[in-house]
C-alpha cells in the first residue's frame, strides 16, 4: 500500500517526495497499525524517523483542528496559500462592489437626465 502511495507522489526539483497532509496522515496510521517500531517502519519504506514522528504530532494536533475545519487537514504552507487566496478574493469582491455602486449611480443619473429631457421635449443638451 505504501509503495503504491509513493508511486503517485510528486517529487521536487531536488528529488524530495512532496506529500500532502492526507498522505502523511495515511502513512502515520499505517505505521501505527503495523505494530512495527518507527525506526523499523521507516527503514522498510525509506522514510526519516523524525519526519514520521513530526507527522504524527501534527496529525494529532490537526485532528483537533480538523473538527473545527470540518474534517480537512492542512499544512502551514497550505493554510498560508489559502489565506493569500482569501485576501485576493476579498480585494476582488471589494472592487466588484465598487464597480456595482458606480454603475448604479450612473444609471440613476441617466434616469434623472432622461426625466428632465422628457419634461422639456424641445430642449437639447
Amino acid at each position: 500500500m505504501i509503495e503504491e502511495l509513493f508511486k503517485k507522489v510528486r517529487l521536487s526539483s531536488s528529488g524530495r517526495k512532496l506529500l500532502t497532509s492526507q498522505q502523511k496522515v495515511f502513512i502515520v496510521e499505517n505505521w501505527e497499525s503495523s505494530g512495527l517500531s518507527c525506526p523499523e517502519y521507516c527503514r522498510r519504506h525509506g522514510l526519516i524517523t523524525s519526519q514520521v514522528y513530526n507527522w504524527r504530532s501534527n496529525a494529532k494536533s490537526g485532528a483537533i483542528m480538523s473538527i473545527k475545519n470540518q474534517g480537512d487537514l492542512h499544512t502551514k504552507a497550505e493554510l498560508e496559500l489559502l489565506r493569500k487566496e482569501n485576501e485576493e478574493l476579498k480585494k476582488a469582491l471589494g472592487e466588484s462592489t465598487l464597480d456595482i455602486k458606480i454603475l448604479k449611480k450612473k444609471l440613476e443619473m441617466d434616469q434623472q437626465r432622461n426625466k428632465k429631457l422628457n419634461r422639456y421635449p424641445g430642449s437639447s443638451e
